[in-house]
């Protein structure tokens, strides 16, 4: 079995690297990078590689996939591989399982069973992986309580931290764990992966490679899944019409996007990645790198904004997106977040008389 990862050569050859002399295992590492660019499935092979009970001198790579233990993690079964992500399980009785609280955070009560947990020997494995992802959803409070895990690792215990937001991270965590980094997977290797591994037509993926912008994973679901296309063509088409319209549109939209978010935060933010996908493309259009964007198939209406807004008016449109996703991720009020973020935006130049 090899590890399954396109495009990330440099962060499994160190991984692979600490799984052949353990003596080059650190109790605690960072993985960060973009967005689904397979830094989740390079968690669980490192966690199946460290546990894998192929012998060393079978000469078999680790993870070989088909032992008890490699099966028992991709299925995420196995009693000494924990995955802590927002919404999990916490020891306080009043608390339980905030799956069904519409959490929003990685919390202290979280981090506290955690500390409980890393305390025990793994139970049938060699190590005990703790992945949390996306460690950057931790809380303030929550990152201090970590702090004692980080500074008291127990020996067969591996911590793995999964961010896409590496500088949300306080710098008292990220500097307690070897950082590996994951880039973007380039284009062709995306292109190549979706024809051999998901037999997507080649022109297929020849398209899907443009728009994933780096992430496989995004690709991949696209391949599988005729909604995440059919989300990014809707949400291209409301900016579009946005745009047009006057504050009364715009108010109307925050507002609905607002009360999605306690329930549907990831769709929302999801939906902002559209905002800033299409707005990156305007301003390749104004730069006058029109031949680099994504949307071919919208180039000329790309063109048209791009003659309007300028490539000042692009980068304040990407900077007023980013500056709303990071006020969300920070529990500002959703609707007015929104609200400033749509009101930044630029309007269509009004027409001159002739």
């Amino acid at each position: 079995m090899t590890w399954e990862i396109v495009g990330q050569e440099r962060a499994l050859a160190a991984l692979r690297r600490a799984v052949a002399d353990e003596a080059r295992l650190s109790h605690a590492y960072l993985f960060a990078g973009p967005e689904r660019v397979g830094k989740a499935t390079a968690a669980r092979r490192f966690a199946q590689a460290m546990n894998c009970e192929a012998a060393v001198e079978d000469d078999v790579e680790r993870p070989c996939g088909e032992c008890r233990t490699c099966r028992l993690i991709e299925e995420g079964k196995h009693a000494d591989v924990e995955v802590v992500s927002v919404g999990g399980l916490c020891d306080e009785s009043e608390h339980g399982d905030h799956s069904a609280d519409n959490s929003r955070d990685i919390r202290i009560c979280q981090v506290r069973r955690l500390g409980h947990v890393v305390s025990r020997a793994p139970y049938e494995g060699r190590y005990r992986v703790i992945v949390i992802d996306p460690a950057d959803a931790m809380t303030k409070d929550a990152a201090n309580a970590f702090l004692k895990t980080l500074e008291e690792p127990a020996a067969s215990v591996v911590l793995v931290l999964v961010t896409s937001r590496e500088a949300a991270l306080a710098e008292t965590v990220r500097s307690r764990c070897r950082r590996i980094e994951f880039a973007g997977v380039p284009r062709a290797e995306i292109e190549s992966a979706l024809v051999e591994r998901w037999q997507a037509e080649p022109a297929v993926a020849a398209r899907l490679a443009r728009l994933a912008e780096g992430r496989l994973g995004w690709a991949v679901s696209a391949v599988t899944d005729d909604s995440v296309l059919a989300a990014r063509e809707e949400a291209f088409d409301e900016i579009e019409t946005l745009l047009a319209g006057g504050d009364e549109e715009r108010f109307a939209y925050a507002a609905a996007l607002g009360r999605r978010y306690p329930r549907e935060s990831a769709a929302v933010q999801a939906n902002l990645s559209h905002w800033s996908a299409w707005w990156r493309e305007v301003l390749l259009a104004a730069g006058g790198q029109p031949e680099l964007a994504a949307e071919t198939e919208r180039l000329d209406r790309l063109r048209s904004y791009a003659q309007q807004y300028g490539v000042a008016g692009a980068l304040r449109a990407l900077h007023a997106v980013e500056d709303a996703r990071r006020h969300l991720d920070e529990h500002a009020s959703p609707t007015l977040a929104l609200e400033v973020m749509l009101l930044e935006l630029p309007r269509v130049a009004a027409r001159r008389a002739g």
